[in-house]
């Protein structure tokens, strides 16, 4: 039974998560569009959902807590309050509350009602102020001040419904604050009403009454021959009524109802089903472990092979490959998650900060669908969040400032992912004061970063990539948003060790531009096989942008590094056999055979002594047993079972280049 009711709570928690993500969207929406009544019933259904869930699975703290915003929540929907801006904010403060909350149970301590009683007690007097706001000009009940007309088919049956001796009445139910049953008092009232008369029309219709989409009140067309009092009598029998007005409806009357009659139906649509199965990402790591496993067999089985002209073996591996391949295909794409479980918890952040500094944001999103590895998912939000803060806070002016230079008031702030080739590109752009590369040059120098003399010889791509040395800023007074050296170098590290690259690019007050372009998936890739110094590594092929064989009068010399000329460009020449601390072959200079690799910091070219080919391998962590190695990033198993060290571009540039800083 504990294994059970633990196995409902992980499906409670993943399911609340979603209805969190629902509020705060919702929320948002409604916010620039206090009349967008599709939004509040989006909003009301999210909140009515947890509630129940909660009140399933015992989690009271959470479930009064969501019952209060319902109610809330329910008279905006009934139109007898507006969604002022400090409503909004109190709403929005609710769900943070909520999640708070729900972050306790998860980790097994729910916190007792305590914790939501000041809250509570604000909204339940927000909740009474807006609604005596609203009737202070006619000092009107809600449920009596507008008119509302029999529809055009309901006009014929109450008219022969009268001429059989019947009565028609419109009747308004209201429960009990604090009812948690309300579908199971709306059966009982239908049920007593029913066996004296006849229900011609529910509102909200009978599909919410049955599903509790409503709040505290719901209304009925009902013709009977009992009279008013009698009517009554049978729905305040029921138990959690606390009270029903019943008003008859005389012959070419027009009747008065609540307010709440004003809200629309919800439109019928049409959705398509799907069958979803929720696995346990542990249990998808595993899979994709065996697939590894695998192919790591298949590669072994070819190298067996290699020697037998077998065609039976032959087409037996061509069938093993087909089925490693489609299996491989499978649990990758079973891994795949849009990138819109990251980008929806944006909006929410930029809505509070740009109120926190007083600016004024458009933000664009694009791309939410673009899909990644879930291992890369779950690492991206944070440098996405550093970028997206340092976009508001460092980026995007105050409305004064953006005027007096002449640019729209509001400000622009884009995120934007799409697939290109084995990757995906994310892009954190805005149209902000940007940065001028003195001031970074000058900053550079002053933290001591960069000397004088290396400041000289730096191009514009790599003044911005200075950005991302450890304790670099540009800001000059220090925040709780940002200002404090730390960020970029969190960005770059994180997305590095991702395999990912991240490209800066700006100008004085025409904004900035970070570009992060990430692997699919970090299991199994495609490899160029090298050997260098009598040791096989393995090159992601992703990397690789060419292979060149060159003269040996064809290596340059630059300020004492060896270079390339490459269609008009210089490149720099690594040597990785002595890099790497490979032995030497001993043999005399001649035609070398150089990897054109792109990192982070740009390009060069890798000195091999073979080329082997390329192949399909399967990434392993080394971390736990050798720690962090430069230029290392992971490795894999080879046909012949030995093991073979997976190179990281980026990281064998910086590490050229500090090798290259040391001796001069």
């Amino acid at each position: 039974m504990v294994s059970d009711q633990s196995r409902y709570k992980e499906v409670f928690f993943a399911e609340a998560q979603e209805h969190l993500q629902a509020l705060n969207n919702g929320l948002l929406v409604l916010e620039q569009n206090p009349h967008d009544y599709d939004a509040v019933n989006l909003i009301f259904r999210a909140a009515h959902t947890i509630k129940g869930m909660a009140a399933t699975m015992g989690f009271n703290t959470i479930t009064t807590l969501t019952h209060n915003l319902e109610n809330m929540l329910d008279k905006v929907r009934a139109k007898t309050i507006l969604l002022s801006p400090e409503l909004s904010d109190l709403l929005f403060e609710g769900v943070d509350l909520l999640e708070g909350l729900l972050s306790e149970a998860q980790a097994g301590s729910e916190p007792g009602p305590q914790l939501i009683a000041d809250f509570v007690a604000e909204l339940n007097y927000s909740l009474k102020t807006e609604s005596e706001a609203e009737r202070a000009p006619n000092q009107k009940e809600p449920f009596a001040d507008q008119k509302v007309e029999l529809k055009e088919h309901e006009i014929q049956v109450v008219s022969e419904a009268r001429q059989r001796g019947y009565q028609p009445y419109f009747i308004t139910v209201q429960l009990v604050p604090d009812c948690l049953m309300k579908s199971v008092r709306v059966f009982l009232v239908f049920q007593r009403l029913q066996a004296q008369g006849e229900i011609l029309r529910a509102e909200p219709p009978v599909e919410d009454l049955e599903e509790e989409k409503f709040g505290d009140s719901f209304q009925l067309l009902y013709i009977s021959k009992l009279d008013s009092s009698a009517v009554e009598d049978l729905i305040t029998h029921v138990v959690d009524i606390k009270q029903a007005e019943v008003v008859p409806i005389g012959a070419n009357e027009t009747i008065y109802a609540p307010k709440t009659r004003e809200i629309a139906a919800p439109k019928k649509h049409r959705y398509l089903t799907t069958q979803t199965v929720r696995i346990d990402i542990h249990r998808l790591d595993s899979l994709m472990n065996l697939v590894g496993e695998l192919v790591i067999t298949k590669t072994q089985i070819e190298q067996l092979l290699l020697g037998h002209n077998s065609s039976e073996a032959e087409e037996a591996l061509k069938s093993l490959s087909r089925v490693a391949g489609g299996l491989q295909d499978g649990v990758m794409k079973a891994r795949m998650v849009p990138l819109a479980q990251v980008f929806n918890r944006f909006p929410r952040m930029v809505r509070d900060l740009t109120r926190e500094l007083g600016r004024k944001v458009e933000f664009i999103i694009e791309g939410e669908e673009t899909e990644l590895d879930r291992s890369v998912i779950d690492e991206i939000g944070d440098p996405l969040m550093h970028l997206l803060r340092n976009a508001i806070d460092h980026g995007i002016e105050t409305p004064a400032e953006r005027t007096k230079k002449g640019k729209p008031a509001v400000g622009k702030v884009q995120l934007v992912a799409g697939y290109e080739g084995n990757h995906v590109n994310i892009t954190v752009a805005d149209d902000g004061r940007g940065l001028d590369p003195r001031q970074i040059l000058r900053q550079a120098q002053n933290k001591g970063l960069i000397t004088p003399a290396e400041a000289g010889r730096l191009s514009g791509e790599e003044i911005y990539r200075l950005l991302f040395l450890p304790g670099f800023s540009t800001s000059k007074d220090v925040s709780d948003v940002s200002g404090r050296g730390v960020g970029l170098d969190v960005v770059q590290n994180k997305i590095s060790s991702l395999g990912g690259t991240v490209e800066v690019s700006g100008a004085k007050d025409q904004g900035m531009r970070f570009n992060i372009r990430l692997p699919l998936t970090l299991a199994i890739i495609q490899a160029l096989m090298i050997e260098v110094g009598g040791e096989t590594f393995a090159l992601p092929l992703e990397t690789v942008e060419e292979i060149r064989v060159l003269e040996p009068r064809e290596i340059k010399r630059v300020r004492s590094r060896e270079v390339m000329v490459l269609r008009g460009e210089v490149v720099s020449l690594i040597r990785l056999g002595p890099l790497l601390g490979c032995r030497e072959d001993g043999q005399p200079a001649q035609d070398l055979s150089v990897v054109i690799i792109r990192g982070d910091s740009g390009r060069a070219g890798l000195t091999v002594d073979n080329l082997l080919g390329q192949r399909e391998i399967v990434i392993k962590s080394i971390d736990r047993f050798l720690g962090n190695l430069p230029g290392i990033g992971g490795a894999t198993i080879l046909g012949d079972g030995k093991v073979a060290f997976i190179l990281d571009p980026a990281g064998i540039i910086n590490l050229a280049g500090k090798s290259y800083s040391s001796r001069f």
